[in-house]
C-alpha cells in the first residue's frame, strides 16, 4: 500500500500541470467541495471555486455549480447593496443628481442642501450651490430663491462667475414680466451688468458672457423713449417687479 501511494502522488504531481487538459468536471469535484467544506464562509474562496467549476465545463445545471453560484450571487447582492446604500448616505450629491434625472426637482433641491452641508472642499461646495440654484430658477421657477442661492455660491468661491451668469439668465428670462416696456428694458440693463460682472472677474466665462451681451445690446432702452422721460445716460433708475436692482441707464442708440 505504501508503494501505491508512493507512486499515485508521484503520478498526481505529473498530473497537476496538465490536470485541466486531461480530466473533465467529476475529477474536480470533489475537490472543490471539500475545499468549499472546509471554509464555506470564505466568499473570495466560493467565487474562485464557481469560476473554476465554469473553467472546467461543469454543466451550468450541474448541481455543485449551481449551489456555489446561488450563495455567492446571493452574497453579493447583499453585500452589493450595503456598499451603494453606505455610498448613497455619504453622497447625497449623488442622489441630488438621480432626483434631477427622475424630474424630481424638489427631492433633488434638497439632495443637494444635504450635499452642501456636508461638503467642506470650497469648489464642490460652490459647485452645488450653484446646481441648487439652477433647479429653483429653470425647473422650479422659484427666481427670488434661486438668486439667494447663486449668490451664496457666489460668496462661498470668490471669482465664480458662473453664478452672476445664471443670475444674470434670470433678469433676461423674466423682464417680459417686468411690467411696461421700459421697465423691461430696464430689467435687461439689469441682466447685462450681471454678465460684464461675470466675465471680469472669472476669464472661464468671459466669451459667453460676451456673446449674452451682444445679444441683448439691441434689446436696451430706446434713446428717444429716455428722452420723453426726461431720463439721461447715466441716471440711475430702479428696476420694477422682483428685480429691485438700481441700474446705470445706457441707450440703444
Amino acid at each position: 500500500g505504501s508503494y501505491y501511494n508512493q507512486a499515485w502522488q508521484a503520478a498526481k504531481s505529473k498530473f497537476g500541470p496538465i490536470e485541466a487538459d486531461i480530466f473533465d468536471c467529476d475529477y474536480f469535484k470533489p475537490k472543490y467541495k471539500e475545499m468549499y467544506d472546509e471554509n464555506p464562509e470564505d466568499m473570495d474562496q466560493l467565487k474562485n471555486l464557481v469560476a473554476l467549476l465554469k473553467k472546467r465545463n461543469c454543466d451550468p445545471n450541474d448541481a455543485l455549480l449551481v449551489d456555489l453560484e446561488g450563495k455567492w450571487k446571493a452574497y453579493a447582492a447583499t453585500t452589493n447593496a450595503a456598499r451603494q446604500a453606505e455610498f448613497e448616505a455619504n453622497n447625497p450629491s449623488f442622489l441630488a443628481k438621480k432626483a434631477y434625472d427622475a424630474g424630481n426637482f424638489k427631492e433633488a433641491v434638497n439632495r443637494y442642501d444635504e450635499a452642501i452641508e456636508m461638503e467642506t472642499d470650497i469648489d464642490k461646495k460652490a459647485s452645488y450651490l450653484f446646481s441648487k440654484a439652477s433647479i429653483q430658477f429653470r425647473k422650479l421657477r422659484q427666481y427670488s430663491s434661486a438668486r439667494a442661492t447663486a449668490y451664496e455660491a457666489a460668496k462661498v468661491k470668490p471669482n465664480y462667475g458662473r453664478p452672476y451668469m445664471l443670475i444674470g439668465d434670470m433678469y433676461g428670462a423674466s423682464a417680459r414680466n417686468c411690467g411696461d416696456d421700459w421697465n423691461q428694458r430696464l430689467a435687461i440693463i439689469a441682466a447685462i451688468d450681471k454678465y460684464n460682472y461675470a466675465k471680469s472677474i472669472d476669464p472661464e466665462v468671459a466669451s459667453e458672457a460676451s456673446e449674452r451681451v451682444r445679444k441683448y445690446n439691441a434689446s436696451l432702452p430706446d434713446k428717444s423713449e429716455g428722452h420723453m422721460r426726461s431720463v439721461k445716460k447715466g441716471a440711475k433708475e430702479k428696476v420694477g417687479c422682483w428685480i429691485g436692482e438700481t441700474v446705470s441707464i445706457r441707450f440703444r442708440n
